[in-house]
C-alpha cells in the first residue's frame, strides 16, 4: 500500500467524507450535501491511501498564497479507533503519513509559509493524531450560536454582487490577518442593511449548510438529539436528521455600531426563512469581542454554548495577528 498523489477529489473519496462522522467527546455530526461542498474545495492536492482499489485513507490540503489548509484527514471507519488515537510508531502508515507532511514542508519552505488546520478541542483522537504529526495549537476559535424563532424582517436588506466599496471595507478590515485570502467572496455576494439615508450598516456573505446531528456538545447531548424534535419551539432551532443553517463570512460592520449586525443576522434568518446559524471567529477577533458584550444571541446559545477550535500549525510560525476565517474551512 502507498499514498498516491493528485490534484482533484475523486468520487470514492467523496464516498468516504458522506459516511464520514465527525467529532469524539463533543458534538458528533454528518455533512449532508458533500459532493456539493467538495466541488468547491480550492486547488485541492490530494494523497490517498487505496488497498486492492478500495480507499482506506486520504489527507488533502488546500494550496493557497502563503501555504497549505489541511482540509481533509480521513480514515476509513476501520482504522479509526475511539477516543485516543494510538498509532504504532513503527507502522507503515505511520511513516507514510510522516513522509507526506515532510515533502509538503519542504514543497513550501521559508517563515511566511505555513500548514494550518482546525480541530474541535474535545477531539481526542484529532488533536493526538495532529501532535503526532507536528503541528502546535496556536490559536483559539469560537463557535457562536445565533438564533431566533421568530425572526425579524428588515426591509432595507439588499443582496449585492461583490463591488469594489465592499472589497475595500473587506481589505481594510481582514487584510492584515493571518492566513487571510480572497478567493472565497471576490467574486460572490453579499447581504447588507441600510440607514434611511441609504448608509450602509452592516454586511456579509451567508452560506447555508446542512448536517446530521448525532449528539449535540455537552453532558446530555446525545439525549437533546433525541429529545429536541419533540419539543414546541425548540424544534424550529434544531432538527437533527437534516438540520439547515447559515455561517456568516467576512462580516463588516461600517457603522461601527455592533448591533447593526445582530439586526443583519436576524434579517437574513427572516428572509431565508431559517432560525439559526454558526459564527466562527479568532477569540481575538474585535468585532467578536465587541458582538460578546452587546448581542442576543438566542435560545441556541443558552442550549450549547460555546465551543473552542483549536488552530493548529506544523512549524515554527506564530501567528501574531487574529485568523482570517472563512465559512468554507469549517463546514
Amino acid at each position: 500500500m502507498q499514498f498516491e498523489q493528485a490534484e482533484s477529489i475523486s468520487p470514492d473519496l467523496i464516498h468516504l467524507f458522506e459516511n464520514t462522522v465527525l467529532g469524539t467527546n463533543g458534538a458528533k455530526y454528518k455533512h449532508l450535501d458533500v459532493a456539493q461542498s467538495v466541488g468547491h474545495t480550492d486547488h485541492p492536492l490530494s494523497f490517498s491511501l487505496r488497498r486492492n482499489q478500495q480507499l482506506l485513507a486520504n489527507i488533502t490540503f488546500c494550496k493557497r498564497p502563503f501555504g497549505l489548509y489541511l482540509r481533509y484527514f480521513t480514515f476509513d471507519q476501520r482504522f479509526q479507533s475511539k477516543g485516543k488515537a494510538r498509532m504504532n510508531p513503527k507502522s507503515q502508515i505511520k511513516k507514510d503519513i510522516a513522509g507526506i507532511f515532510e515533502d509538503i514542508t519542504s514543497r513550501f519552505p521559508g517563515a511566511q509559509n505555513f500548514c494550518y488546520a482546525y480541530i474541535d478541542a474535545k477531539n481526542v483522537r484529532s488533536k493526538w493524531m495532529s501532535e503526532t504529526f507536528g503541528f502546535q495549537t496556536k490559536a483559539k476559535l469560537a463557535t457562536q450560536s445565533f438564533s431566533r424563532i421568530w425572526p425579524k424582517r428588515d426591509l432595507t436588506l439588499k443582496e449585492e454582487r461583490m463591488n469594489q466599496v465592499l472589497f475595500e471595507t473587506i481589505e481594510k478590515h481582514y487584510g492584515h490577518y493571518t492566513a487571510y485570502f480572497t478567493h472565497f467572496f471576490e467574486n460572490g455576494t453579499a447581504y447588507s442593511i441600510f440607514d434611511p439615508e441609504g448608509n450602509r450598516l452592516a454586511f456579509a456573505q451567508f452560506h447555508m449548510v446542512r448536517w446530521e446531528i448525532k449528539r449535540l456538545p455537552g453532558k446530555f447531548g446525545a439525549l437533546q438529539v433525541r429529545l429536541l424534535p419533540y419539543i414546541p419551539l425548540l424544534n424550529k432551532l434544531i432538527q437533527p436528521k437534516a438540520h439547515t443553517f447559515l455561517v456568516p463570512d467576512v462580516v463588516c460592520n461600517p457603522s461601527g455600531n455592533i448591533k447593526d449586525v445582530e439586526r443583519l443576522f436576524e434579517a437574513i434568518l427572516a428572509q431565508k426563512k431559517l432560525h439559526s446559524m454558526l459564527w466562527w471567529n479568532d477569540t481575538r477577533d474585535g468585532l467578536y469581542q465587541k458582538a460578546k458584550q452587546k448581542f442576543n444571541w438566542g435560545l441556541l446559545h443558552r442550549l450549547i454554548g460555546v465551543a473552542e477550535v483549536d488552530v493548529v500549525f506544523r512549524g515554527q510560525f506564530e501567528p501574531i495577528e487574529p485568523i482570517f476565517v472563512v465559512a468554507f474551512d469549517m463546514v
